[in-house]
């Protein structure tokens, strides 16, 4: 039993002893304190808010801005603009989209020249001026020794048709 009051009085002593002692950061806390006691924050005010004039729209006059008609752009070509030719049988570069075919070379015969092109697959095809590739009815009209230049035909959001120029670079 003694020994144990003499480990209980020991334990009760170390720890008043550790309650006591500091963690050495008193200074640290005190330059907190004291370091900005001194400085008051500054707050620009608040902008003044402008009230904005009220507009009553009444449209039983005016007409519908999003009618079809107010829908069309200016200059619109007709009907007689490019179009591609539902007709025509349809090339194997076609099944393809544009950026998922790779130009790997060139073959020239005289003044032919063919553009290699390798599909998703792994097939090579050989093209020239006038072959279709991509999903946008894209026509070859140019090679040359770095890209192939087509012009595919894009249907625009109101039916219209628009070519736009595009090209395939020689993979590096």
């Amino acid at each position: 039993m003694k020994r144990f009051i003499s480990l209980l009085s020991a334990a009760l002593i170390s720890a008043s002893l550790a309650a006591c002692s500091s963690d050495g950061l008193d200074d640290l806390r005190e330059f907190v304190k004291n370091a900005h006691a001194d400085k008051k924050p500054r707050v620009e005010p608040l902008p003044d808010i402008k009230m904005q004039e009220t507009f009553i729209y009444n449209a039983a006059n005016l007409t519908d801005p999003f009618a079809a008609f107010n829908l069309m752009p200016q200059g619109l070509k007709s009907a007689s603009g490019p179009r591609p030719d539902p007709k025509r049988r349809k090339e194997p570069l076609e099944d393809y989209p544009l950026d998922s075919l790779k130009m790997v070379g060139t073959l020239m015969r005289g003044k032919q020249a063919w553009a290699v092109i390798q599909a998703p697959d792994g097939t090579v095809h050989r093209a020239q001026v006038g072959d279709h590739l991509g999903q946008n009815s894209g026509m070859i009209h140019k090679i040359s020794d770095e890209k192939v230049d087509l012009i595919e035909l894009i249907q625009g959001t109101l039916g219209d048709w628009i070519e736009r120029e595009a090209n395939l670079s020689l993979l590096q």
